[in-house]
């Protein structure tokens, strides 16, 4: 263990957990990277049978935009592919970009696609799916209102998505402003509650902040109750 590191350990106390605001205000002081590292929300919830079952997906547009703008592939036919041009993507057009998936190109980050071509790039989920990439009506990238979900992504609109009761998102940057970084977490928290309405702390097992490199601090799981035990 670098001395770096057991330096920005000595400032957590592994026995408290943590408020919010006083987490995000540390995690410049324990980010032991050479760079502006990331910040790490995870949280391990206890989940009965049926919600494992269920698709708990959800998606946030952070208030304070951090890291790389998203590359965007628009899928679709001649009709709206000016639309999608005009509302800044990135790639726009059918044949020619199935084709080039289908030979290895993937220098995309999001896939949008008009209802009418499903039926046409419905082989390149064995490309596209292992990816998370496949356009899905549930986050909007199946969608004939091409202007609004192109500008969402273009904003920073976030995926997230509960794997076995767990959930992992990037809230910003470790050289954001902490003012900046509770209103993302805040953000972040609205959109979950659309996934988990009923969030009790029996159904939070552990809730950690972790910068890219660096040790993590373990959150107050009150911070996400919306109904007491």
């Amino acid at each position: 263990m670098s001395k770096k590191y057991d330096k920005a350990q000595k400032l957590v106390d592994k026995k408290k957990s943590y408020q919010i605001n006083k987490a995000l205000e540390l995690m410049p002081k324990i980010s032991t990277s050479k760079f502006p590292g990331s910040i790490e929300l995870h949280i391990t919830f206890n989940l009965s049978e049926k919600q494992q079952k269920e698709s708990l997906k959800g998606a946030v547009v952070f208030p304070n935009q951090f890291g790389k703008t998203k590359k965007v592939l628009v899928l679709t036919d001649t009709s709206h592919q000016k639309e999608a041009e005009d509302a800044g993507a990135d790639f726009v057009g059918l044949e020619e970009y199935i084709k080039k998936i289908e030979t290895g190109w993937d220098d995309f980050d999001i896939v949008i696609a008009t209802p009418s071509v499903m039926p046409k790039i419905a082989k390149l989920g064995k490309f596209l799916g292992r990816k998370g990439l496949m356009p899905n009506p549930k986050n909007q990238t199946v969608t004939n209102d091409l202007k609004k979900v192109i500008k969402m992504y273009k904003q920073g609109k976030t995926d997230f998505k509960v794997q076995e009761g767990n959930l992992k998102i990037i809230l910003g940057k470790v050289d954001m402003n902490p003012k900046q970084l509770v209103e993302n977490f805040e953000e972040f928290t609205k959109s979950l509650y659309n996934v988990l309405p009923r969030l009790t702390k029996d159904m939070i097992r552990s809730i950690y902040l972790t910068p890219t490199m660096g040790p993590s601090i373990k959150i107050d799981p009150n911070i996400l109750v919306t109904e007491k035990n």
